[in-house]
């Protein structure tokens, strides 16, 4: 029988590396020694001095069984800044996709740009003018920071703003922090909630994500969650996308193919704060600098940027990095099917999951893949269930990484009938699953698939107008094209529900008094894609139809601030994690601020990273510790329970291993069939206008769809679920999130963030009275002009 090794807390890192490398085979380097504990500003040195660990560590993996490894569910920059991290501390990594190229993913779609921090603009002196440094790099001093206008707190209280969560920041001004590991010590939920229960039995992870509830919105947002990606967010950007022209380690890392080649622009002579007109180069000189741009709701100008296609190029350079890492192995063409758990209750964690089921698209084969470092959701959103959406077509993002952990969560609720609770049906494994972002400008052409444009767009300038040219954006809030997206997006829908026929469109964005070829240097794949039509269009001197299109999940897989899967009572799924859009972290509350996406991806993914590997930025840290050793031990029972599984498989082959079978083509016309009403259902009644009869209707029709796609699934088990083909298993997955996303917007009567219900008791009062959405402080924002 196993016998349960209990690490004692006064073991060394070293002592548990080395009782790691005698139970698998698998060397491990003393990594350890470069992670240090930071008390200054100074973030050269974050998140273990950006030292790599010695090559020996690379060459173990030869000879290792191939469960010895972390599993990734996606290729985007959330899994790939996962893999990339936890490699460079020696773990193996696989890592799946389901498209046929490894870009293949909703990463590579991101227009605008990943949020950075500008180290330029400061405080205006006491004689009117201004200390701009000459470079845009950190100055990582305690007088490099005085003064400066974009802090972690003004990014903190920008999310919050964005998010819907009207309450103030918790953590007051004099406390606030500079770049920093986001460790335990600085844990708002510790000072606030764990000292008020000191009786709880729960065990409580570090940074359990412990979020606040607006008393207005219904909003939850995390406040922890945003100081991490505020602390963190710079140097992970170093670490991950920049060379040593801007202060980064990526080549040191990974090497000089993961440099990611951001606009950079030449400061001027003049006017240092003006950077209006400010040329922005592809290929830098030796004194310019990372071009700053400004979006939606930010109170600075931030984001780094390439052109209008940041997420293709960070993508490209980011995978590429990953695929000539000798610890990472990409899979093209798989699709999980189902999450694989400890039934055997080996482990002492009754939540511990050891693996997948896998779908080889190509062969139609499915097969058990196992990991004893455990798996990461990391496979974008649920966007794609909407018929009018952002997100590219195929199996990304229709909710593969919702569907499975709700899947996850029946069958252990199931085996264990004491935990089958439906009080919280939404608030366990997944959360907040309402809030689902719709992008306010995506292009409208009836009949066509709707092309998103940026955020930055209306950034720089660009105005929504009516059919008659008429500036609507400051009916709906004073800070007009620039207001958080919920409010801007419900604001075009607004207006294009005005139009007088069906002929006549009433939403537009409008850039053309900007320089033209400005323009097409700044934003060259939309100038590309609106001239490739067949009726080409000219943004640059005409106005460009718009409409609300879905985008992004705000909620999604429930984790805590280092990415393991929680559930609502704050216990761990053991050796599950989840990052990127796939997570609930509470970050973006009821509604994300613009280009919170990738960075969001690269820090928390970065944290899973170091948590599988065991890294303690903090050495003085003791909830970190704890996490450690108890990710430690699931990793030995993991690896036990992999063992007996393996053991049986192979003494009766028709209880696991792989097994193919032609698709069933009816099944997979049906199943296509069946996605295309679900699509249609979920934008007609859960959209962003939504009212109870409408979900309640969704949520009905959803249901029986969910039975369906299980049903499809099940009659295909007698060939390992093989001959249904990844279309089923697309619908599946679409099925379970979209009734989630019903049923949780129902059960939610108060309009928040990107949940906007009107209640038909009152609706025609309302149609003549004041919106919501994400409410303003009556210190930061004025109320809403007009009814949205």
């Amino acid at each position: 029988m196993f016998t349960k090794r209990a690490i004692q807390r006064s073991t060394t890192i070293h002592h548990m590396i080395q009782r790691r490398s005698s139970g698998s085979g698998i060397r491990w380097s003393s990594y350890v020694g470069d992670v240090r504990c930071f008390g200054s500003t100074n973030t050269s040195s974050l998140f273990g001095g950006g030292r790599r660990s010695n090559s020996s560590t690379s060459a173990t993996t030869a000879g290792g069984a191939p469960h010895e490894r972390l599993l990734i569910l996606g290729s985007g920059v959330a899994g790939c800044a996962t893999a990339l991290t936890a490699a460079r501390h020696g773990i193996p990594v696989t890592i799946l996709h389901a498209g046929s190229s490894r870009n293949d993913c909703n990463s590579y779609w991101a227009q605008g740009g990943v949020i950075y921090r500008n180290y330029r603009l400061r405080e205006k002196t006491d004689n009117g003018g201004s200390s701009n440094s000459s470079n845009g790099t950190a100055s990582l001093g305690e007088e490099g920071v005085k003064g400066l206008v974009d802090t972690p707190r003004s990014l903190v209280n920008d999310i919050r703003i964005a998010s819907g969560y009207t309450g103030p920041l918790q953590r007051e001004e004099s406390e606030s922090l500079e770049e920093c590991v986001y460790s335990s010590q600085y844990h708002l939920d510790n000072k606030n909630n764990n000292d008020n229960n000191p009786t709880t039995t729960t065990r409580r992870p570090q940074g359990s994500n412990n979020s606040q509830t607006c008393p207005t919105s219904n909003v939850r947002w995390s406040e922890d969650a945003s100081w991490k990606l505020a602390c963190e967010g710079p140097t992970r950007i170093r670490q991950l996308l920049l060379g040593p022209k801007d202060s980064g380690t990526a080549h040191e890392h990974y090497g000089p193919h993961a440099i990611v080649p951001f606009d950079r622009q030449v400061l001027p002579t003049g006017s240092e704060d003006d950077d209006d007109d400010i040329r922005v180069y592809k290929d830098g000189s030796e004194d310019d600098v990372l071009s700053l741009c400004l979006e939606a709701s930010h109170s600075a100008a931030r984001i780094i940027h390439y052109a209008d296609c940041t997420g293709k190029v960070i993508t490209e350079r980011i995978t590429d990095a990953a695929s000539k890492h000798p610890l990472i192995e990409f899979r093209g063409d798989c699709v999980v099917t189902d999450l694989i758990f400890d039934e055997d209750g080996v482990g002492s964690n009754d939540k511990m999951v050891i693996g997948a089921k896998v779908l080889d698209k190509q062969r139609n084969e499915q097969s058990n893949m196992y990991a004893t470092h455990g798996v990461v959701l990391a496979s974008g959103g649920l966007g794609g269930i909407y018929q009018h959406s952002t997100n590219p077509l195929g199996f990304n993002a229709l909710g593969s990484s919702v569907g499975l952990a709700l899947r996850l969560e029946d069958r252990l609720s199931s085996s264990s009938p004491l935990n089958n609770n439906n009080m919280n049906k939404y608030n366990g494994i997944v959360s907040d699953l309402e809030y689902v972002q719709f992008h306010p400008t995506s292009l409208y052409l009836p009949n066509e698939a709707r092309f998103l444009l940026t955020e930055a767009l209306r950034g720089e300038g660009a105005i929504l107008r009516d059919a008659s040219g008429r500036a609507f954006a400051r009916d709906y809030h004073p800070n007009g094209e620039l207001a958080p997206r919920d409010i801007v997006a419900r604001a075009v829908f607004m207006e294009s529900q005005k139009s007088a026929t069906d002929d006549v469109h009433n939403a537009y964005l409008d850039i053309s008094h900007r320089d033209s070829e400005w323009l097409k240097d700044r934003f060259p794949s939309i100038h590309a894609h609106l001239k490739s039509r067949t009726n080409p269009m000219d943004f640059t001197q005409e106005k460009i139809p718009v409409i609300p299109a879905a985008h992004y999940t705000c909620g999604g897989v429930t984790t805590d601030l280092n990415g393991c899967v929680i559930a609502s009572n704050g216990e761990w799924y053991g050796n599950l994690y989840a990052a990127g859009e796939a997570a609930r972290t509470g970050l973006h509350g009821g509604n994300r601020l613009a280009s919170t996406s990738l960075l969001e991806g690269l820090v928390y993914g970065a944290s899973v990273g170091e948590m599988v590997a065991g890294v303690v930025s903090d050495g003085t840290d003791d909830k970190a510790l704890e996490n450690r050793e108890r990710v430690m031990e699931t990793m030995h029972q993991a690896r036990y329970a992999i063992e007996q599984r393996l053991a049986l498989e192979q003494s009766n082959t028709s209880a696991g291993g792989s097994s193919t079978s032609a698709v069933d083509e009816g099944m997979k016309k049906e199943a296509t069939a069946i996605l295309t009403n679900l699509k249609s259902i979920m934008w007609d009644n859960v959209g962003v206008v939504r009212t109870p009869s409408k979900l309640a209707l969704a949520v009905s029709e959803l249901s029986a769809m969910r039975d369906e796609a299980d049903q499809l699934w099940n009659n295909s088990s007698s060939s390992g679920g093989g001959g249904a083909g990844w279309e089923v298993v697309a619908l599946r997955d679409a099925a379970h999130s979209g009734l989630a996303v019903a049923e949780s917007a129902l059960a939610n009567r108060v309009s928040g963030g990107a949940h906007y219900v009107v209640l038909e008791e009152i609706e025609s009062e309302n149609n003549n009275g004041n919106g919501g959405g994400s409410k303003s402080d009556s210190d930061d924002e004025e109320p809403l002009h007009a009814v949205i």
